[in-house]
């Protein structure tokens, strides 16, 4: 009797020991998720994605629930991946939150078996901001803390979706656009391809996959893209010029990066005029989507979700022969020639 009050008292006192530990040293992964910056949000307080083999995305640009950017990260989630989502700033933090939080309450139970969506704020246009995006990944998206797992760490699939120019740029004559106004077009609206490339590399190249297997270890990178690249679009501006050079650089990286020790592929998908928040610079975009309904093949305009399911399986394995090409999402517009009946 001694002996089994002994063991009940000392088993008492752990547990007052465990509980009062707990109080004051909550889990690893609620630590880290303290610890990030206040515009990371998350609707779990573990971070963890090492219970899974599911893959992993970075998408670049969403501002609301209209932005292409979250219809490419709503079908890449469809696909079992695990994706952070970027927004620019505070002005779009609570809206961005709002819709993580949604997503991962309505759509992350083990039935459905899902990826979890998360987010954080980036700046495109700054070098510093890029960086410590890219260098956070590995914590975001491997639990924290455990060293081996971050060293194993991979992207899976990165998708470039961040367009800006001055209103002063997309209204009015191009003829009158300014080297300011060109300057910070190019930077957010293509050079960001770059930058954010460079600072990504290394959890996108193969020899980080720990795999000998191309068609496994073959990460992507896709940027959004339009029409206005390559054909005169009216009071599209100087992003016509800016995608253009979107496209270019999207190409070079697929050469340059194509290779071992690389095997990264890069794509663009130029998609069909949808309203979204970026679009509202120009002008006369109703009259883009009218045109759209009346001289396409298919008679009507495209949806995100059609734009987000292409960007999908560009960043799949079933894509793993394509790259170095722009895709068109928008319902044949592109290729015509001519007025859209014949009499």
């Amino acid at each position: 009797k001694k002996m089994t009050i002994h063991h009940m008292n000392c088993t008492i006192r752990n547990i007052s020991r465990h509980i009062h530990y707990r109080q004051h040293h909550p889990p690893l992964s609620t630590t880290l998720y303290q610890q990030q910056p206040t515009s990371f949000f998350s609707t779990t307080t573990s971070l963890s994605l090492s219970s899974s083999n599911k893959k992993t995305a970075l998408v670049l640009g969403v501002a609301n629930n209209r932005s292409l950017a979250w219809s490419c990260a709503l079908s890449l989630l469809s696909k079992n991946y695990h994706v952070v989502v970027t927004y620019q700033n505070d002005r779009f933090a609570s809206r961005v939150q709002d819709l993580i939080t949604h997503y991962n309450n309505n759509h992350t139970t083990p039935e459905e078996k899902k990826g979890k969506a998360y987010c954080y704020e980036c700046d495109i246009s700054s070098d510093a901001s890029v960086q410590n995006l890219c260098q956070s990944l590995p914590s975001l998206l491997s639990g924290g803390g455990n060293e081996n797992k971050k060293s194993k760490f991979k992207l899976n699939a990165l998708v470039h979706s961040v367009a800006h120019a001055p209103t002063s740029a997309m209204k009015g004559s191009f003829l009158d656009t300014t080297l300011d106004d060109y300057v910070s077009t190019h930077d957010v609206s293509s050079y960001s391809l770059l930058r954010v490339a460079r600072y990504a590399l290394p959890y996108l190249s193969a020899q980080y996959h720990h795999t000998t297997e191309r068609s496994t270890a073959s990460s992507s990178i896709t940027a959004l893209t339009y029409l206005g690249s390559t054909k005169v679009v009216p009071n599209y501006n100087i992003m016509g010029s800016a995608k253009s050079s979107l496209e270019n650089i999207a190409h070079t990286l697929a050469y340059e990066l194509g290779s071992s020790p690389h095997s990264v592929r890069v794509n663009c998908v130029s998609a069909g005029p949808i309203s979204t928040m970026a679009s509202r610079g120009i002008v006369n975009l109703g009259d883009m989507k009218k045109d759209v309904e009346e001289r396409s093949m298919l008679r009507r305009n495209i949806t995100g979700e059609e734009v987000g399911n292409v960007v999908a399986f560009l960043a799949g394995e079933e894509s793993g022969g394509v790259t170095g090409q722009t895709i068109f999402v928008d319902g044949g517009y592109g290729v015509m020639g001519g007025p859209s009946s014949v009499c």
